[in-house]
């Protein structure tokens, strides 16, 4: 997450960029008897062809569907295998129907087929990082020799994080960017990055996209008639005489991707003391007058939070037919317990004071979120969370804020606890972590692991007074380190969530996002906090005679730890 904070919470073990794909495949050949694709996803160039088996069944009978024939069509080849060719651009299912006496199967791999292959020239792209200067710069991994297709991809046999933490945590996601301009990364609209996304998540977060700062991006601000015939939720308290114009076009083409490719959405945030701008608290909206009153900031609150959840659910409806079948978690807030780290800014605490534990705007947030989704009936499907980092350093003043937010609250009006889990392996220790998160379960919190990433070499060193300074620092910590700590770390929350007293906490962790897809995007990629590192060619798109960036992404040694842990 891109952010000035003062004190990080990060803890793990780093792992080792891993150069082919043998030691994976070692994983997935594990001991299971049962009948199952040599491929869960294929990408065919037209004309091509790419053989799909279905392993250990020979006892079984086995038949084959396809769902589009016009995109592929499939040949036998033998009993268990089929050769699948390409024939028109576009995506389809491949289904195996497996049967043995009255029990039958079905297992379905997903097919791609894309243009006819552009050629690949001879360099390979770095992608930049925003590292320390003084930090190892994290690069592409370059392909071994450019070769005459579009892909940079290596036969990917790797298990998807997805189905590993299957029947443990439901919500599996990453964070990802729409058209985040300062960086000009669009990883929702990369067809290659979206193909990684659709095999190992079921769920994102936008990495900064619907944080006020960007929701709040135009500096423009139209007459209150207007607002209202834009469907801009105004109530009566709001006595002032122009609204500022959101930039929700923005929720529009990222809830469209989310359906298109199946996967679910968290939506962050609507409160945060940073990445807000300062003349949303000014008087007029301008950035030199000075801070307004409580009573009318506090319909400007209801108006922020009203205007962009509503129009969120509304778009969602209209997409799907259905409230919650995208967005099942909301931020309404972000990082309270840590509002002084913008001392200097002009933040909520600069027209409210500083509230401690008990801020009314903070639970009027809450009311507002709560109360649209009481209006959509979707308020048992759709949870309301507080999101923060250290969490495991002020479990008690986390619980003290939630608990002020219900107090009086019809329902637990805040549902949910997100820890954010930017860790190191050497902080938390794995006993602080645990600690934290059995209590917010035994709170009876929907708890989720919402921005987790695992450094190493990360300068965290306070003995002796000494003030650390959170960015990368050689301290030889290895790959496979990292790989150490997050075996150990992730084993510690999948036994946390089994064993939980369900009585207490029925839904215990109900996600997991990890922040980021390769090293290379990660707002701390010096630091290597990732499961995959990330290649990239440039190939010519014969159609058009552009070049253009493919990426592929390599498994890391950590996340071999990751599916040992689940074993």
């Amino acid at each position: 997450m891109r952010k000035t904070k003062v004190v990080l919470a990060k803890v793990l073990t780093a792992a080792m960029v891993i150069s082919s794909f043998a030691g994976v495949q070692g994983i997935t050949s594990e001991a299971a008897a049962k009948p199952k694709l040599s491929k869960k996803s294929v990408s065919i160039t037209v004309g091509k062809t790419k053989k799909v088996t279905v392993k250990n069944a020979k006892k079984y009978k086995v038949s084959w569907k396809i769902k589009s024939k016009k995109t592929a069509s499939f040949k036998k080849s033998g009993k268990y295998a089929v050769k699948v060719t390409a024939k028109k651009a576009g995506k389809t299912t491949l289904t195996a129907i497996i049967k043995k006496g009255k029990k039958t199967k079905k297992l379905v791999c997903k097919i791609t087929v894309k243009k006819k292959a552009p050629k690949v020239t001879k360099t390979p792209v770095n992608t930049p990082t925003t590292s320390p200067s003084n930090a190892p710069k994290t690069t592409e991994v370059p392909t071994a020799k450019p070769t005459a297709t579009a892909t940079a991809e290596p036969q990917d046999t790797t298990p998807a994080m997805k189905e590993i933490f299957k029947g443990v945590i439901d919500n599996v996601g990453t964070c990802l960017t729409y058209n985040q301009t300062w960086n000009k990364r669009k990883e929702m609209q990369d067809a290659s990055t979206m193909e990684f996304v659709d095999k190992h998540f079921n769920s994102f977060t936008l990495e900064n996209e619907m944080k006020p700062d960007n929701m709040l991006n135009k500096k423009t601000t139209i007459s209150v008639a207007d607002a209202k015939a834009k469907g801009y939720v105004i109530s009566d308290d709001y006595k002032e005489s122009t609204v500022p114009e959101l930039t929700l076009e923005t929720i529009d083409g990222v809830l469209a991707i989310a359906k298109q490719h199946n996967i679910r959405m968290r939506a962050h945030t609507l409160m945060w003391h940073q990445q807000t701008p300062t003349w949303f608290f000014k008087k007029n909206y301008d950035d030199n007058e000075a801070v307004v009153d409580e009573a009318t900031m506090n319909a400007r609150l209801e108006f922020f939070v009203r205007t962009v959840m509503r129009y969120t659910m509304q778009k969602e409806k209209e997409l799907t037919g259905e409230v919650g079948s995208i967005v099942y978690a909301w931020d309404v807030l972000n990082e309270y317990i840590h509002r002084s780290n913008a001392a200097a800014a002009t933040t909520w605490v600069s027209v409210y004071g500083d509230m401690g534990l008990k801020p009314t705007y903070v639970k009027a947030a809450f009311e507002y979120s709560y109360d649209e989704l009481k209006k959509q009936n979707v308020q048992n499907k759709v949870t309301l969370f507080y999101n923060d980092y250290d969490t495991y350093f002020s479990v008690d003043d986390e619980l003290a804020l939630i608990s002020y937010i219900n107090e009086g609250e019809e329902a637990k009006i805040c549902g949910g606890i997100g820890m954010q889990s930017h860790v190191d392996i050497k902080r938390p220790t794995l006993e602080e972590y645990g600690n934290a998160l059995k209590a917010f379960i035994n709170a009876g919190l929907e708890v989720q692991i919402t921005e987790l990433d695992i450094t190493i070499n990360f300068d965290t060193d306070d003995t002796d007074g000494r003030t650390p300074t959170y960015a990368y620092k050689n301290e030889k910590e290895t790959d496979a380190d990292q790989a150490a700590f997050t075996k150990d770390f992730i084993k510690q929350i999948v036994d946390i969530q089994k064993n939980r007293d369900k009585t207490i906490s029925p839904k215990g962790i109900t996600g997991i996002t990890v922040w980021g897809i390769s090293d290379q995007t990660s707002w701390r990629g010096s630091c290597k906090p990732l499961f995959f590192t990330r290649k990239s060619v440039r190939v010519k798109d014969e159609t058009t005679g552009k070049y253009k960036t493919v990426y592929s992404y390599v498994p890391k040694k950590s996340y071999e730890a990751m599916i040992e842990a689940l074993k």
